[in-house]
């Protein structure tokens, strides 16, 4: 290995704050830290004696003045280092205030190096290239470039751990399951802005492993991982709600040039740490280490690594590569900000690097989404999603991801399920690890009345994201589709639960509960959507015509209100006219729907809150238009 000037912790009389996995311990036993507070304490542990100002601080923990309140933020942080310290502020030992200048940290810290030896490999021995001490990055390189070369590194690092800790599983007989989760890389560099470059590695990483071919390999999707950053739980309970054997835990830490990751492989059963390793150095010719690697870890597992058809494509300037991880962390927020942010990121990928397949395809995703969601106007993020699926397909006919999009706009949008099928199909054959294509698939099948074949789909995905509340809501929906209620209730209620807040969820079981009957509870869910959708003026109006005239006096509130800052809501009219008991108001808003070409409408025909209008003829002439398109 290489050995670089960079420490994995510090030591401060009886703590340690690890630098790998982000934990600060008080005699061995942890004490829990959150992130500004642990960030806090790496700024000090790295200038201890000097004097550090609210300002540099500021920079520290908020760049680019991306947190509204500093002072509370700051004093909020300070105050829970200081409790974790037992620290006390009038007669202090580790933190001292400085008036009018800010804070030095008056403790004798230590660092703390160690060299990590690998473990001897029973059955299976990889041959590594020589490695180099690190080579300082050119003071003129973009700060962001080492973004792409990071990633590169630690996949290899990360590749072969998993696939040299399951070779021998792979030589059994019968070749079981192994199952692993990569947890989110913790960012220990004391930039709160250097958030998205571990988790898009987290995410690639996820996706490198996911490569291993005839492995029986199963590695959980990154939405489920990521709901773990910053997680005080064990492995062994995180591993028991994910449903795996094993855990790669990991970190990225940064010093001007040099950059350290250090990763672990950790058996949740006793919680052993079976492998460990740390990479040091400037990464900028990681690519053919990373060949080296694979190729070491094919001959020694007889395992193909990677399972594309063609070699992956690398964006030739780092700055796309990193626009692109931006891009990653953005759109996993699931919010109309982040999907906003998430567009500009990718568009900014493309424009640096035209050829660049898979930042096409998570752009034509994004606007697939925004449209579904009723965030932009649903015809323009079709042909923007479109154009830019076919785009990606035309650079890379493999991109999983790209047949997946253009799958959801035949869909959704144009209202072809034949074609749309098709193009999922594509998506799972080519990874069968894309969740996206098993949801929307499960979704087409659910509208086309296959529920045997949406259940397979849906449990797909989640075998694959068990953690994901859209997923889990959507398991919930199709429950109700199948005239489950009191499981889908179940199901939906269990996501509120755990989040309190997922519109979603709050959403669907508005509906369920308004067929199940239960008028008092669905009018709970339709005020909980309206107070975080609508404006304080819409909010008040619906709110007084419930305490005036009940429940259906609010859902014709609702339905004509038509400036709830969201587009295509004739659907969701005709749902609230139908709970009203109004069938000739149910028809008016799904004939706008219809003429509007709302991609909701798809769902409408075998919709259990549109039941008592299967026999008007105005309804059976609706089903018939979306049948019939294109």
């Amino acid at each position: 290995m290489v050995t670089a000037p960079l420490p994995i912790g510090y030591r401060i009389g009886p703590f340690q704050l690890d630098l790998r996995s982000g934990e600060l311990t008080r005699n061995g036993r942890r004490i829990r830290l959150q992130e500004k507070p642990r960030s806090l304490l790496l700024a000090f542990a790295e200038r201890p004696g000097e004097v550090i100002t609210r300002a540099e601080l500021h920079d520290r923990l908020w760049p680019g003045d991306t947190f509204v309140d500093f002072e509370d933020g700051l004093n909020t942080a300070m105050r829970k280092l200081r409790e974790a310290l037992d620290d006390d502020p009038q007669t202090p030992q580790y933190i001292e205030t400085v008036r009018g200048r800010g804070y030095r940290f008056i403790a004798v810290v230590d660092a703390v190096a160690e060299e990590i030896a690998e473990p001897a490999l029973e059955k299976a021995e990889l041959a590594f290239p020589e490695t180099r001490p690190p080579v300082p990055v050119a003071a003129a390189e973009p700060k962001r470039a080492l973004a792409w070369k990071m990633a590169v590194g630690i996949t290899v690092v990360l590749v072969a751990a998993g696939a040299v800790v399951f070779g021998m599983r792979w030589r059994s007989a019968h070749r079981p399951v192994v199952s692993v989760a990569v947890l989110p890389l913790a960012n220990i560099t004391g930039d709160a802005s250097r958030n998205y470059v571990s988790n898009g590695m987290t995410e690639e990483l996820i996706a490198r492993l996911g490569q291993v071919s005839g492995s029986g390999l199963r590695v959980i999707a990154p939405a489920s991982a990521l709901a773990y950053a910053n997680t005080n739980k064990s492995a062994q309970q995180i591993g028991h709600e994910l449903g795996v054997q094993y855990l790669i835990q990991g970190s990225l830490q940064q010093q001007g040039a040099n950059v350290r990751v250090a990763v672990g492989l950790v058996r949740v059963e006793d919680q052993a740490r079976l492998w460990g390793g740390v990479y040091d150095g400037d990464l900028s010719e990681l690519f053919e280490f990373e060949s080296a690697i694979a190729d070491s870890v094919g001959n020694a597992l007889s395992v193909k690594i990677s399972t594309t058809p063609q070699e992956e494509y690398r964006p030739g300037k780092y700055e796309a590569h990193d626009a692109y991880l931006k891009g990653l962390y953005f759109f996993s927020q699931r919010s109309k900000a982040g999907f906003e942010q998430a567009i500009e990121n990718f568009s900014n990928a493309i424009a640096i690097d035209p050829k660049y397949a898979a930042a096409y395809a998570q752009l034509a995703s994004a606007y697939n989404l925004m449209g579904q969601y009723s965030w932009m106007d649903p015809k323009n993020a079709r042909s923007q999603a479109w154009a830019a699926a076919e785009q990606a397909l035309s650079l890379d006919p493999s991109q999983a991801q790209a047949h997946e999009a253009l799958g959801f706009s035949e869909w959704y949008y144009n209202w072809d399920p034949g074609a749309a099928e098709g193009e999922f199909r594509k998506a799972i054959a080519l990874d069968p690890r894309n969740v996206d294509a098993h949801h929307h698939y499960e979704q087409l099948l659910m509208t086309a009345g296959r529920f045997q074949e949406a259940e397979e789909q849906i449990q797909e995905a989640l075998d694959l994201d068990p953690r994901s509340l859209i997923l889990r809501t959507n398991l919930g929906w199709l429950e109700y589709f199948e005239g489950r209620n009191d499981e889908a209730i179940r199901q939906m209620q269990s996501v509120i639960d755990e989040n309190p807040n997922f519109l979603t969820a709050h959403y669907k079981l508005w509906w369920v509960e308004s067929v199940a009957g239960d008028e008092a509870r669905a009018a709970q869910e339709l005020l909980w959507v309206v107070r975080a959708m609508a404006d304080a003026s819409n909010n008040s109006r619906i709110e007084e015509a419930y305490r005036t005239g009940g429940y259906r006096a609010a859902l014709r509130k609702f339905a004509e209100i038509d400036d709830m800052n969201y587009y295509g809501n004739n659907v969701d009219g005709a749902r609230c006219m139908v709970f009203a008991g109004d069938r000739d108001g149910a028809l008016h808003y799904l004939e706008l729907a219809e003429r509007q070409h709302e991609g909701w409408m798809l769902f409408v025909p075998r919709e259990p809150a549109f039941a008592s209008l299967h026999q008007d003829a105005r309804f059976q002439r609706l089903v018939a238009e979306i049948k019939k398109t294109p």
